[in-house]
C-alpha cells in the first residue's frame, strides 16, 4: 500500500500527466498534429499506470478491512497521520489541475474541429450566385440551370 511512501508514485504520475497536457496544449495552439499524435500514446500509458495504481490502492485498503472504493479509502485515510493525509491532498490538487488542463484542451480541440468543419462545409457548397447547368455553362443564381446549348 502507499502508507509507507504516501502517494509519491501517484503524485509523480499526475506530474507526468500535467507535463503531457501542457505539451498537448502547446501543440494544439501551434496546430502541430504530429506532436499531438505522439502525445496520445504517452498520455494513454500514464493514464493506464494511474488506473493500475488506483486498483492496487483499493486492493490494499480492502486487505486492511476497508471497502475497496472511495469510501473505504476515505475511512483508511482518516486513520492515517497528517503526512499521509497531506500527500493525499497534494495528489488530489494535482488531479484537479490535470482535469482543468484537460478541459481547456478539449475546448481547443472543439474549436479546431468546428473550424475544420466550417471549411469543409464551405468547400462543399457551390457559390450562391454561380451555378453550372447540364451543358457546363454557368448561369446566375436563379436556382435554375440554363438548359440552352
Amino acid at each position: 500500500m502507499t502508507s509507507q511512501l504516501g502517494f509519491d508514485v501517484e503524485i509523480k504520475l499526475v506530474d507526468a500527466l500535467l507535463l503531457l497536457l501542457k505539451r498537448e496544449q502547446a501543440s494544439l495552439i501551434k496546430v502541430d498534429v504530429d506532436t499531438m499524435e505522439g502525445l496520445l500514446n504517452e498520455k494513454a500509458q500514464v493514464l493506464q499506470d494511474l488506473s493500475s495504481n488506483t486498483q492496487s490502492r483499493y486492493k490494499s485498503v480492502a486487505a486492511l478491512g476497508f471497502d475497496a472504493d472511495e469510501q473505504g479509502l476515505a475511512k483508511w485515510l482518516a486513520a492515517q497521520d497528517s503526512g499521509i493525509q497531506a500527500s493525499w491532498g497534494r495528489f488530489h490538487a494535482l488531479l484537479d489541475q490535470a482535469k482543468e488542463l484537460n478541459r481547456l484542451n478539449g475546448i481547443l480541440i472543439n474549436k479546431h474541429f468546428n473550424l475544420n468543419q466550417n471549411v469543409l462545409n464551405t468547400l462543399g457548397r457551390p457559390s450562391s450566385n454561380q451555378f453550372y447547368g447540364p451543358n457546363g455553362q454557368s448561369s446566375s443564381g436563379s436556382g435554375f440551370y440554363n438548359t440552352q446549348a
